[in-house]
Parts: C-alpha cells; sequence; structure tokens
C-alpha cells in the first residue's frame, strides 16, 4: 500500500525527528532550515539536532495546512527519517489511527 504523504500528515505530529550529522550539517548552512530545528545539549555528549515542533499542536513545524490536505514545506529536503517512513506501513496506519484519518484512501501501488 501506499499514500499520499504530501496530504497525509498523521506521521507528522508527535515524532521526534532527529537529524543525521550530515543532515545537521545541511541545515545548519540554510537559515531557512535551521530555523526549523532546535539543539538538544546533553551534558558533555555532542548536541543533536531534531526538527522543532509546535508546541500548541505537537506538529513538525515544516507541516502546512490541516492533516488529511496538508504539505511538507520542505519535502524535497525533508530529513531521511521522513524520507523512510512507508506510506501504509503498520506505523503509517496506527500514526492516521491516532489522528482520526482513515486507511482505506490508501492506494495499491499501481
Amino acid at each position: 500500500m501506499t499514500g499520499d504523504c504530501q496530504r497525509c500528515g498523521a506521521c507528522c505530529v508527535g515524532l521526534d525527528v532527529l537529524l543525521t550529522d550530515a543532515e545537521a550539517d545541511r541545515f545548519e548552512a540554510d537559515p531557512r532550515l535551521v530555523a526549523l530545528t532546535t539543539l538538544h545539549v546533553r551534558g558533555g555528549a555532542p548536541a543533536l539536532r531534531f526538527m522543532r515542533r509546535d508546541p500548541r499542536t505537537d506538529r513538525c513545524v515544516a507541516l502546512e495546512g490541516p492533516l488529511g490536505a496538508c504539505r511538507c514545506g520542505i519535502y524535497a529536503e525533508r530529513p531521511a527519517l521522513c524520507r523512510d517512513f512507508a506510506a501504509g506501513s503498520p506505523d503509517c496506519l496506527a500514526a492516521r489511527k491516532r489522528r482520526g484519518l482513515p486507511a482505506d484512501d490508501l492506494t495499491a501501488p499501481g
């Protein structure tokens, strides 16, 4: 099964999206992208960069529009964790269920 990840957005709510070191470097080089992230500093360990979430909605700040009719504002530049999240996977279906989105609008690959 696949779905339209540019429309759904269920996986963009409540998920901590950690950027790889290479992604963090790429995002830090672009003021527009780095503004969408937050840095977590842990004691003596290296800092980790995550996508920011809106504290009111718990949604990724790159998500634009209402769930089910949204789009990722950085879809072409999104982190690997987002790229690897498979539409129609058990995790996808669970996220859709948590957000009240139906699974029946997912279509088989054609």
